[in-house]
């Protein structure tokens, strides 16, 4: 890049069809510097908007009923931040109050919610870890033999012996008992009202006892507590009240056999206030309608993609790049799918014939986030999903190879779809790899919202690379003639499907997805190979229990009664209050278990008991 030269200024005139040249000046506008890699909430996704709305009108599309104007607006939550006051402070059993200052004795983290508790006994668990794991030799309980029910629980960063190579947990490397997400859901479930953690002796280092970034532990809450990082003197100062061993002195006792320390610090109690502010963020999907006309004209054939991206990156945006803060065009991933989805329209809408079925060109926001923008539409449909009859997906279209390899997931969702895009894809001279079986209808993108709700789905998809969710996937590395190409053969799928007299038969999986790359997908899967076939919502994290928008049909849940729109609130007896608490219960299981499932619907609470699956490929 020379300098002076922004990355996504107008390409220069090239040799390309006239098809190709639409597309690149499409993938440019959208992949610019200006647009601040298409983050919800920035002035460039806005821009984007705009340009694929001003698109539609163009080109004569109509708005779509309930939508406003070509916009169908939602909310997403936004970056978290501290907010108004945050306290903490014990009293000790001579009465001597001593409050801690932020910043400098403490500081909340954003993976806990917002809380405040007064006067509350402080239980102090070891490592917080409840690790019963037979392939690993291990059955360790920080929480034996204590009661920490509407306590605060104090407790030490990573695991015992972890700088002994033979420990049972997982050597020097930290195992999964390590994670704030174990730490949060054990306090949680065992009753705990607040979590207050410090460093142990491995996090030290070289460095000083310093405290974690309000962001180091991610932007969405892990649990339904506060949350709070203290420095180890103070931590040593509330042991020394209680008249017990500092915290050098419990690591060294823990690492010597491995029993826990745990115990109530006796006399102490401890004020909690932690009030962190999660705005929302307004943002859209994009919708332009060709209307049909004849008997199947309330029919409606979906041709989609995102277009939103990372941003300028960072730890908690999806980056591969995260310690990166330069813009992150994401050309590929996915101006080129938007792209796709404008000169399908433009082909499409200029056609002298109308369509006999209705057709909705729409551009998903919030894709990045986990499926947001089309989790959205499903869930507020413009039209009904019922006479929606296949919904054709565009995200990663950019990269066709020299062996002109194009992927076609969810060929096995409807009847005669496979055969369909193989003999199209040989006249269009495409090399067509068909992803099907258990990843059909899935495979984490915006394809994904759609089957659920029984509306068979293709998803054309060019393969990840080096330069995918990082700075450098830039305009001018896109094949704009292979682009083309594809769209001659997407264009050639959806003119069959949009005039065939019958709709695709909906043809239902029993396996559910592969978990998804953008964090969508069933997220009750762990190392045991235990599934239960459950869709999470993820526009409803943060609230209590998991909330599901939908399951994999054929699977356990489906098989055991749940239901899309159910929110999870316990696993077998242990309740859950965030979708990590979920996985992190579900992960005490192995296929074959028979667990009892408690979801409140209608205002009700349902026990129903399944019997777990086992992961595919297992």
């Amino acid at each position: 890049m020379a300098a002076g030269i922004a990355r996504g200024d107008k390409p220069a005139a090239t040799g390309l069809n006239a098809a190709a040249e639409r597309i690149k000046n499409d993938v440019y506008f959208l992949a610019a510097d200006a647009q601040e890699g298409r983050a919800p909430g920035t002035e460039g996704i806005e821009r984007a908007a705009d340009h694929i709305a001003g698109v539609f009108k163009k080109l004569g599309l109509k708005t779509a009923p309930g939508a406003d104007d070509y916009f169908q607006h939602f909310k997403i939550a936004g970056t978290p931040r501290l907010t108004g006051s945050q306290a903490l402070a014990f009293t000790g059993p001579d009465g001597k109050r001593i409050a801690g200052e932020l910043d400098r004795d403490f500081r909340p983290l954003s993976l806990g919610v917002t809380g405040s508790v007064k006067g509350v006994e402080i239980a102090f668990v070891g490592y917080g870890i409840t690790a019963r794991d037979a392939g690993r030799k291990l059955d360790y309980d920080d929480y034996a033999g204590i009661d920490v029910k509407g306590k605060a629980v104090l407790l030490l960063r990573h695991e015992p012996q972890h700088e002994d190579e033979k420990s049972p947990f997982d050597g020097k490397r930290s195992s999964t008992y390590a994670t704030f997400r174990h730490k949060a859901t054990n306090a949680f479930q065992h009753g705990a009202v607040a979590v207050l953690f410090a460093n142990d002796q491995a996090s030290l280092g070289q460095s000083d006892d310093s405290l974690m970034r309000f962001l180091s532990g991610g932007s969405e809450p892990n649990s339904n507590l506060p949350f709070v990082m203290v420095k180890r003197a103070l931590a040593d100062q509330m042991l020394k009240a209680a008249g017990g061993p500092v915290l050098a002195d419990v690591e060294k006792a823990i690492d010597k056999d491995l029993k826990p320390q745990s115990r109530v610090l006796k006399g102490l109690k401890v004020d909690v206030k932690v009030d962190i502010d999660r705005p929302a963020i307004d943002t859209k999907n994009v919708v332009g309608v060709l209307e049909g006309t004849g008997p199947q004209a309330d029919e409606t054939v979906v041709i989609g993609g995102h277009y939103d991206h990372v941003g300028r990156g960072g730890l908690l945006s999806g980056s591969l790049a995260p310690f990166s803060h330069d813009i992150h065009n994401g050309a590929d991933d996915n101006a080129s799918g938007t792209s796709m989805v404008l000169e399908l329209a433009r082909r499409i809408a200029s056609r002298q014939d109308a369509p006999p079925r209705r057709v909705v060109f729409m551009a998903f926001s919030g894709e990045e986030r986990g499926l947001l923008g089309s989790q959205y539409y499903v869930e507020h449909p413009l039209y009904p999903l019922e006479s929606t009859v296949l919904m054709i997906n565009c995200d990663m279209v950019g990269r066709l190879n020299d062996k002109n390899e194009l992927s076609m997931i969810g060929t096995g969702t409807g009847a005669g779809l496979k055969e369909h895009v193989d003999v199209l894809g040989k006249s269009a001279g495409l090399s067509i790899k068909q992803v099907t079986g258990m990843t059909d209808g899935f495979g984490g993108s915006d394809h994904q919202s759609f089957y659920p709700h029984k509306i068979p789905v293709l998803f054309a998809f060019t393969g990840l690379h080096k330069d995918y969710h990082r700075p450098s996937d830039d305009s001018d590395l896109i094949n704009y003639a292979g682009m083309s190409r594809i769209a001659d053969y997407l264009e050639l799928i959806a003119l069959d499907v949009i005039r065939r007299p019958e709709r695709p038969t909906y043809l239902a999986l029993t396996r559910p997805a592969q978990p998804p790359r953008n964090g969508g997908g069933d997220p009750a899967r762990s190392g045991t190979g235990v599934y239960l076939g459950t869709m999470p919502d993820y526009a409803d994290e943060g609230k209590s229990g998991l909330k599901l928008s939908g399951v994999s049909p054929g699977g356990p849940a489906e098989k055991a009664g749940i239901k899309g729109g159910d929110v999870i609130i316990k696993l077998g007896g242990k309740p859950v209050g965030t979708i990590y608490d979920f996985m992190e219960s579900l992960g005490q299981y192995k296929p074959g278990d028979k667990v009892d499932v408690v979801v409140k619907r209608d205002g009700k609470d349902m026990t129903l008991p399944v019997t777990l699956g086992r992961r595919p490929n297992q």
